[in-house]
């Protein structure tokens, strides 16, 4: 018996199974059981779990086996069988064999016969197309041995006085000219990089041979492109403007990772990101440069190599979240094509008549303080939509036992209709002017104050690095759980001197782990003497950081900043904070770079188990930054030191700058003013306003004592504000509403409305606008009602208010 395909015993073999029930039962639960555990392996995916790539080839593979089987069913059924024979009806148990149709017998040997056809002509083709290449070879090769003929020197003087007679002087002249000119162009044509060969065409061509007219001739003779020897004296190789643009902190931003870091010809670097395309970077230059004419291919050219644009695993996440919002919100209207431009800067010079001015940015102008961003013809307001938003959000989590309530931060898409989506869209835009008028005037203080200080000045850049977590080169099993592991407080910085060049990075080092103003006064403790050590001539220091309301931008480190400045007899100072999330800069990079540090030494055997043996390690590197130590006593102490009652400083999440001319008093602006960059500190530029830390100690102590308000004072950094009472004045008139939401230097605010002197009542549409804090004047209790709809405010409240 002829052996069976293998076909044919796994079609018997599904035949057996199917005939007996109870096994292909078993099969069926079995292939179930395999399946279920190949989805819990992974192994198996839904079609919606699958990338949008993988859904397209899966879907593309079930489009081909349906025509492949539709393909088959629409044969079996065009095929005819014809009648048994009388030997299949005496065994009935032998399959008859279906013969095909005349018509596909026919089709079989048509597409035989112009298969062999198309088989001829390829084979004619494939000879003709390698005779054609053969041909070309040898005419390409008698060309490039003509091109590469060429007579020496010595030949061509020879032809160039063979019918006259010349001087050997003149003779040996024309040798050396040609011997030159053949030594350059080889140079010029084995240069494999552009700026070489710019470099060949900027030496041999210049102006002696502009005046004499000979450019034409010394081009054919030296055989350089046109675009190099006709560009030659335009050519800058280092264009410092344009690189010192893109290291700009409006421009890039300094990442903090120990492993990003870019090494071009032996230099290390650690990496910028680009927070914008180069198209818009070189518009924004060109505006700010209007007479540096700089073409985009040159700009790209001269970016230095480490300011690089971020991937998706090295996505910033620090971004502001006004930003992103208004971004989503912007995106969408100009895919539903209601707005002409998705570009929020182009937006924002829109709808104020200058974006250089204060008033126009913070809604003061009376021009411009109701412009709105233009809506097109197709907008429709009951249609629906749905737009993406980082929100804040309430969640119950389990916690030793106990449920308990966490805010968490979450993108998340936000349905509604398009009138939904313009109103906030407007309301944001609003808010984006003001924050982007702070990001741009703080950069732009901080340019000018580095580049206009005087040699009795100093700048100090400071920000808290990530805690370092110190480790060994081995260790056991135990030491990789628990609390074995301690780490050690960066603080680092940069310091700036009027006068000189290069500034002077610095780290101190602690094994206390407290970050809030006493410790920040520790840890610039070190820097303070280094910097009066050195220079002894500065008597005007100014402070650059970030604006957390826990560390720098707060009560007790202004309370400090007035009294140390005094004590270590400085004559005055600033201390200036960029806008919330817009704080990366410099002291980034510099604990980036010793982190990196750090574990390379890890890795090539030494232990760092504490703060003590991290300040000894970098030692050893011979590393720039200048290193300190911080015991954790000291902070201990200064901490028990601090004062206990410090009043807040009114409106304190809206300062930009602080400045100090004596102990106690402070100047507080919105934000940094340039007279400061001009040594006039008295000014009364942004909104000036004057503090005085003694006097206002004694008041908030006398009004403790005599029953005053304790309410009055609104600390705008606590969370438990949201759903608090309060009133506010808008248009010189009070209403009382409960608290939304709280950003940067706003609070939203849901108002009622007004029917009477301290008659309100809830309108029918939620009447909810952000406020600024200086708005708000106190918290109060909840309204108490007086009819079935309106209500009023306390009378002793209301009355301290309206005196």
């Amino acid at each position: 018996m002829a052996p069976t395909k293998a076909a044919e015993r796994q079609r018997k073999y599904r035949e057996r199974l199917k005939a007996d029930p109870e096994r292909r039962e078993r099969y069926l639960q079995s292939e179930c059981e395999r399946w279920r555990k190949n989805v819990e392996a992974g192994k198996k995916k839904a079609i919606n779990e699958l990338s949008k790539r993988e859904q397209r080839k899966k879907r593309k593979m079930w489009r081909a086996a349906y025509h492949r089987s539709k393909e088959r069913k629409d044969v079996l059924k065009n095929l005819s069988t014809p009648p048994q024979s009388p030997d299949q009806r005496d065994h009935p148990e032998q399959p008859s064999q279906p013969r095909p149709s005349r018509q596909r017998l026919v089709a079989r040997k048509k597409y035989r016969t112009e298969k062999n056809k198309l088989k001829r002509q390829i084979a004619e083709l494939q000879e003709k197309l390698e005779k054609e290449r053969k041909s070309k070879e040898k005419y390409k090769k008698r060309c490039q041995r003509s091109k590469n003929f060429s007579d020496s020197p010595q030949s061509k003087i020879t032809q160039l006085t063979s019918h006259c007679p010349v001087n050997p002087q003149i003779k040996k002249t024309l040798l050396f000219h040609e011997s030159l000119i053949e030594d350059i162009r080889n140079k010029y044509k084995k240069a494999t990089k552009g700026r070489e060969r710019q470099l060949i065409a900027k030496v041999a061509a210049g102006r002696i041979i502009k005046k004499y007219r000979l450019q034409k001739f010394a081009s054919d003779s030296l055989r350089f492109s046109n675009k190099n020897f006709r560009h030659h004296d335009s050519l800058h190789f280092e264009r410092k403007d344009q690189q010192a643009f893109y290291l700009r902190d409006d421009v890039s931003r300094m990442t903090t990772g120990t492993k990003q870091t870019l090494t071009k010809d032996k230099l290390k670097m650690q990496k910028r990101f680009l927070m914008d395309t180069i198209e818009n970077i070189h518009r924004r230059f060109l505006a700010e440069n209007p007479d540096q004419m700089i073409s985009y291919s040159l700009f790209c050219h001269l970016r230095p190599f480490w300011v690089v644009n971020p991937t998706l695993s090295e996505r910033d996440t620090c971004m502001c979240k006004l930003h992103e919002n208004l971004s989503f919100l912007a995106v969408k209207l100009r895919q539903l094509k209601l707005i002409e431009t998705a570009n929020i800067e182009e937006l924002i010079e829109k709808v104020c008549c200058n974006s250089s001015s204060k008033s126009c940015m913070y809604g003061e102008c009376v021009h411009c303080k109701d412009k709105t961003v233009r809506i097109t013809s197709a907008y429709n307001s009951t249609a629906t939509t749905s737009f993406t938003q980082w929100v804040t959000e309430e969640k119950k989590i389990d916690k030793k036992g106990e449920k308990a309530t966490v805010k968490v931060t979450v993108k998340k898409s936000v349905e509604g209709t398009q009138e939904d989506l313009i109103e906030l869209f407007q309301s944001f835009v609003k808010k984006f002017k003001m924050h982007h008028f702070n990001i741009k005037q703080q950069y732009a203080f901080c340019r000018e104050l580095k580049n206009n200080m005087s040699g009795e000045e100093a700048l100090i850049h400071v920000d808290f690095s990530e805690n370092y977590s110190c480790k060994y080169s081995s260790q056991v099993q135990a030491v990789h759980f628990g609390a074995s592991h301690q780490q050690a407080t960066l603080h680092t910085g940069v310091l700036y001197v009027g006068g000189l060049s290069e500034p002077v990075c610095f780290s101190t080092i602690s094994p206390s782990r407290h970050k809030g103003p006493p410790a920040i006064w520790q840890h610039l403790n070190p820097v303070l003497d280094y910097l009066q050590g050195q220079h002894p001539q500065v008597s005007v220091l100014h402070f650059l950081s970030d604006g957390p309301c826990t560390q720098y931008k707060q009560r007790g480190n202004f309370y400090l900043f007035t009294t140390e400045l005094d004590r270590r007899r400085f004559k005055t100072g600033s201390w200036n904070f960029f806008e919330a999330s817009h704080g990366k800069g410099a002291p980034d990079g510099v604990g980036g770079a010793l982190k990196r540090a750090a574990d390379m030494m890890v890795a090539k055997g030494d232990d760092i188990p504490d703060a003590e043996e991290l300040l000894r390690a970098l030692s050893k590197t011979n590393t720039s930054v200048k290193l300190f130590f911080v015991k954790r006593e000291d902070v201990e102490e200064a901490m028990e030191k601090m004062p206990k009652q410090i009043p807040a400083v009114p409106g304190t999440m809206r300062i930009h700058q602080v400045v100090t001319v004596a102990p106690g008093e402070l100047m507080v602006r919105d934000v940094s003013c340039m007279c400061t960059t001009r040594k006039q500190f008295n000014c009364k530029c942004f909104n000036t306003k004057c503090f005085t830390f003694g006097q206002t100690i004694e008041t908030a102590v006398s009004q403790t004592g005599s029953g005053g308000n304790p309410e009055k004072e609104i600390q705008w950094e606590s969370p438990e504000l949201i759903g608090k009472w309060c009133i506010l004045r808008y248009d010189d008139d009070l209403y009382p509403g409960i608290i939304l939401n709280i950003q940067t230097t706003q609070v939203q605010v849901k108002c009622m409305h007004r029917v009477g002197s301290n008659r309100f009542f809830w309108p029918h549409q939620d009447d909810i606008l952000w406020y600024l804090f200086d708005d708000v004047l106190e918290l109060i209790p909840p309204p108490q009602a007086v009819t079935r709809r309106h209500v009023e405010v306390l009378k002793e409240v209301w009355n301290r208010l309206t005196r």
